[in-house]
């Protein structure tokens, strides 16, 4: 008897193992596939740059809850955004919740619910019932419905997970001096195309990170929380090395906002070369084409004939195209008092270089038209006073080596 109710207990077993295992490969896969409501907005707000993952809520035929708040990353392919597979067992469900959130969990969109505020801005509410099969993907398409605006309530839900994350758009003006190998291009100022590596922009506030986003050439805006007492900005090349690293108070970064008359904030990659950094003696150019020229500023001595006289000074010499006075003139700005202030330069510099202590500097250039900026401890000096060309400018010949005395004067003497 013992043994027969061993065997049966055995056999029971065995069966409840077998049928276990039998439903779980009986399983297929659901993704889905986005479609927004307003795609102007999507846009607008460069949110299509901060979403990164969906929050869904699925129930069982019998109401169970099966997923909750399931995180299942979003990937984007051109116009068109889906998210990883999700794996279920085979059977009839219904999806009852579905966000968009951020890198900062954060919400941009949602679906809202029959009979909600907004149900009827979507075509199928929630709840949406789907299907499962075996060993089949079911694509389930939904529309989402931007939540800037509105309360939890309005979608039919309860309340989101996360709270509504105040936010600010800030904008950043990024350009750099392109490596070789890189992997990308873009229309360069001559309209040539120049490579144009991905570079990236991870933002912090308070030690936790809010961003982490494509840098692009050019002007970016960004969605940064509200709420900081300070936001740190880095920068990555391609290969993930650090190049720009800024800590800012939030009231600092809010003169960045995107509204208009705003400045951006400037974020550029200098040449791998670095600095041009003159040998010490140096008075005669070494080089065969490009810049050589010698920087001073007035001195007062009650001994001198003359109301001042010049003595070398040490301040980085930066040469930019020519071009820049267009963009400048361009946005209606100009610099104060001979000076440029940073924010105006929305390029990177073409080279860089380094008086040596007697002043005199050079600089290899291909032959053009460059602008010549002294950095100095008020902004970027403005060479404007001088009457042999147009300010600022300075000429590369083909093989020749073009010679310029800089002095910088306090314009405001003049004034």
């Amino acid at each position: 008897m013992k043994r027969i109710i061993l065997v049966v207990a055995v056999l029971t077993a065995f069966s409840a193992l077998w049928n276990s295992c039998s439903r779980k490969e009986q399983a297929g896969t659901l993704r889905f596939g986005l479609e927004f409501t307003d795609d102007g907005a999507l846009k607008s707000a460069g949110s299509d740059l901060f979403i990164t993952a969906a929050l869904v809520t699925i129930t069982g035929e019998n109401g169970e809850i099966v997923a909750e708040k399931e995180y299942l990353p979003l990937y984007r392919f051109g116009d068109q955004y889906i998210t990883e597979s999700l794996t279920l067992p085979v059977g009839r469900y219904r999806l009852t919740e579905f966000m968009l959130i951020d890198d900062a969990g954060a919400i941009f969109w949602a679906t809202s619910v029959e009979g909600s505020p907004l149900a009827h801005l979507v075509s199928r509410p929630l709840p949406v019932p789907f299907v499962i099969d075996y060993e089949q993907t079911t694509d389930l398409h939904v529309q989402v419905v931007r939540v800037e605006g509105h309360s939890p309530s309005d979608f039919g839900y309860v309340r989101f997970p996360v709270d509504f994350v105040e936010r600010f758009c800030l904008r950043v003006f990024y350009s750099d001096v392109f490596p070789a190998g890189s992997i990308d291009s873009v229309p360069g100022p001559d309209g040539l195309w120049i490579p144009a590596p991905q570079f990236s922009l991870s933002v912090y506030m308070n030690h936790r990170q809010v961003l982490n986003a494509p840098l692009y050439s050019g002007t970016n805006d960004y969605e940064i929380p509200l709420g900081g007492d300070w936001y740190r900005l880095i920068a990555t090349d391609m290969h993930g090395r650090q190049f720009y690293q800024e800590q800012f108070p939030l009231e600092a970064l809010l003169k960045h906002s995107c509204t208009e008359g705003a400045p951006p904030l400037v974020i550029y990659h200098e040449a791998d070369s670095g600095i041009y950094i003159t040998p010490e003696g140096l008075t005669e150019p070494t080089i065969s084409q490009g810049v050589f020229g010698n920087l001073t500023i007035p001195v007062d001595d009650s001994t001198m004939t003359e109301q001042y006289d010049f003595a070398p000074v040490v301040h980085d010499v930066y040469f930019y195209p020519y071009a820049l006075m267009d963009s400048v003139l361009a946005t209606n700005l100009a610099p104060v008092d001979c000076y440029f202030p940073e924010e105006m330069l929305l390029m990177a510099p073409v080279a860089i270089a380094r008086p040596n202590s007697w002043g005199y500097f050079q600089v290899p250039l291909e032959a053009g038209r460059y602008l010549y900026l002294v950095k100095t401890d008020m902004g970027f000096y403005f060479d404007a006073w001088i009457s042999s060309h147009l300010p600022g400018l300075v000429v590369v010949n083909p093989g020749e080596v073009t010679e310029i005395m800089i002095h910088v004067i306090d314009c405001s003497m003049w004034m």
